[in-house]
């Protein structure tokens, strides 16, 4: 069906009409005069949630140590704060520490909206 064919519209599923039609095959609606939109409303879909931006993930602290990194970042998620390792996983070939040895720190990292909170629970930390 052309533009210049359609008469009207149903407001609902965008179903399009000719000319001497008032209500909506499909589902009874009093349809709108002139064409439907580009893009029809969908009457059972349900709304998109919004897409959340991308966490930034900055470095809090670095050790020679990964079990020293994994208390950290343990004692961080125990205060709520999301903490993770990098590189995590580490698989050193000449054993635990190596890569750190050799001038490759373990560091923790946590979203950088949480930095601030961050620096003031390992301030606490190193006090005690």
């Amino acid at each position: 069906m052309t533009a210049d064919e359609v008469a009207s519209h149903c407001p609902t599923c965008g179903a399009e009409y000719r000319p001497g039609l008032e209500v909506c095959a499909d589902d009874g609606t009093r349809l709108v005069i002139g064409a439907a939109p580009q893009d029809p409303p969908e009457a059972n879909s349900p709304p998109q949630a919004p897409v959340d931006p991308p966490v930034r993930w900055v470095a809090v602290a670095s050790f020679a140590r990964e079990e020293e990194a994994r208390l950290l970042s343990g004692r961080l998620e125990a205060e709520g704060v999301p903490a993770r390792i990098d590189p995590e996983g580490r698989a050193d070939y000449y054993g635990p520490g190596t890569s750190a040895m050799l001038g490759q720190p373990i560091r923790v990292l946590v979203p950088e909206n949480r930095e601030l909170e961050t620096r003031l629970i390992v301030e606490e930390l190193e006090r005690t």
